[in-house]
């Protein structure tokens, strides 16, 4: 009877620690390094969750909010939420969340470091820091070198935020190279409709 009632133990815990919602199969997290912390990237495990948020809003006036067309250039590639889980667990580059800092505040993406889009601007005071943040430096001729720019993964609050698009055509109009941009549509609506994790940064400091 011990040994039925151990076992028995056992499976309940496995049960109870097992993610019956994972992000893909044989996935039920990834695990994100950040400001000297480890994040763990999962879906909610709570069967009657709902989007309650500023997000579960699906009626925006415009403008400012239009729906933004699916790619922001031909060569800046849009990616998705496992494409996005891939980058920031991989380190494959910077993951900016280009959102006005009151935003960044309140909730975001675990690894993404505040950029907002109007650094980007070319009447920015921080544009010439922010582009040298980026690996890009004036070459002899007083133009933008970009050649050691560094990969970026940018995102905002959704399909409906022109946030990051703004500051990618920003980048383009310098000569950042489209190549080394990356552009998560779906943003902070999308990534918490499918559950998702986020942080708030001003707790993990």
């Amino acid at each position: 009877m011990r040994f039925i009632y151990m076992v028995s133990l056992v499976v309940s815990t496995l049960i109870v620690n097992a993610n019956e919602v994972e992000i893909v199969e044989g996935v039920p997290y990834v695990e994100v390094e950040a400001n000297g912390k480890t994040y763990k990237i999962e879906r909610t495990q709570k069967a009657d969750s709902y989007l309650t948020n500023t997000f579960a809003l699906t009626s925006r006036p415009s403008p400012p909010f239009f729906i933004e067309p699916f790619s922001v250039s031909k060569g800046v590639e849009t990616y998705g939420e496992l494409e996005v889980l891939d980058f920031i667990s991989k380190k494959k580059g910077l993951f900016i969340d280009a959102r006005l800092a009151n935003w960044y505040e309140r909730s975001a993406i675990p690894g993404a470091v505040n950029i907002p889009f109007k650094y980007f601007l070319s009447d920015a005071d921080e544009q010439e820091q922010v582009l040298k943040d980026l690996g890009g430096a004036y070459d002899k001729s007083g133009e933008w070198d970009f050649s050691k720019a560094k990969t970026i993964l940018l995102y905002c609050n959704g399909a409906w935020c022109g946030q990051s698009p703004t500051a990618i055509n920003a980048l383009i109009e310098v000569g950042y190279p489209e190549s080394k941009m990356k552009y998560y549509r779906g943003g902070m609506q999308a990534w918490q409709l499918l559950g998702l994790t986020t942080i708030v940064p001003k707790e993990t400091k």
